[in-house]
């Protein structure tokens, strides 16, 4: 009778430590599901900008190359630098905002750390994008951070391109390359880790990808000027389209994370739920065979 007891409270004790797993598990599945529809909701409202954000860099990209080809002789001081010895790099490491996105920060930081090991550079500068960027080279490369955006969302990212271009063209001593490491949206599926030299500046990669055709223009300001106007319009959008896929691919990198964790929860769900239907049944077998041996 007394073995009879001890099994009917171990069960019993069972039963609730099941019941509180449960609970605990739909709480998760809840949240994994509500982060994937909100990941997917975000996602889909940059979509909507990415045509005229390529649209606008296409033209202005187009129009760049078509002043160039007016003025071959044409140079800039902060774009071009004439010094052969990369002694001033400027590194701008664009992360996620949040976490909960699978491996997208870990392969990013390990590309950028990769690349830091490659280059062996004693001397560089940082600027980090996103609050997973900036906790990373806080925590790792404190002393080369020299400005850091840890807000990240669709609605500032312009202005965060705009002050980095202020930053790039009135720091002293002027920078002698400036390096984006960031994720690049190849499709919903697939984001990889990518390097984009923005200085020096390469005029000839402008012309080659756009092939403008050659027009006369009259002329308000020297062309020289306008060029200095349009590089700088050209660097700001650049950093607009890097960190802008960044987005994209922050997004979509958390709702497959939390679209296998919710199916994840929901198969653990079903399994739990199997187990304690099974041991609540092989516990009123055990009542009802008490109560049978007991008449």
């Amino acid at each position: 009778m007394t073995h009879a007891i001890k099994q009917i409270w171990s069960q019993m004790s069972k039963l609730i430590h099941m019941r509180s797993r449960i609970k605990t598990i739909e709480t998760i599945k809840k949240v994994t599901d509500a982060m994937r529809i909100i990941s997917m909701s975000a996602h889909s409202r940059l979509k909507v900008k990415q045509e005229p954000l390529s649209n606008y860099i296409h033209t202005l990209t187009t129009l760049l190359a078509k002043v160039q080809q007016a003025t071959p002789s044409w140079t800039h001081e902060r774009l071009m630098p004439t010094s052969t010895h990369d002694h001033n790099p400027l590194i701008i490491f664009i992360g996620s905002q949040k976490g909960l996105c699978g491996s997208f920060n870990t392969q990013l930081s390990h590309f950028f750390s990769q690349y830091l090991n490659q280059k062996k550079m004693q001397h560089y500068h940082c600027a980090a994008i996103g609050k997973k960027a900036a906790d990373f080279l806080s925590t790792n490369y404190p002393d080369a951070v020299v400005s850091i955006f840890p807000i990240l969302t669709a609605s500032n990212f312009l202005t965060i391109a705009q002050q980095l271009t202020d930053q790039i063209t009135s720091t002293l001593p002027i920078y002698t390359s400036v390096t984006i490491v960031s994720t690049v949206f190849k499709n919903f599926f697939v984001q990889k880790p990518i390097l984009t030299h923005l200085i020096p500046f390469n005029p000839q990669h402008v012309t080659i990808h756009t092939q403008p055709q050659i027009e006369e223009y009259i002329w308000d300001e020297k062309p020289h000027i306008i060029l200095d106007k349009l590089a700088m319009h050209y660097i700001e959008t650049q950093l607009q389209h890097l960190i802008f896929q960044s987005l994209l691919s922050e997004h979509a990198a958390r709702f497959i994370s939390m679209d296998n964790s919710t199916r994840n929860a929901i198969n653990l769900l079903d399994e739990t739920k199997r187990e304690y239907n099974k041991l609540r049944q092989a516990k009123i077998t055990t009542e009802i065979a008490e109560l049978t041996g007991s008449f």
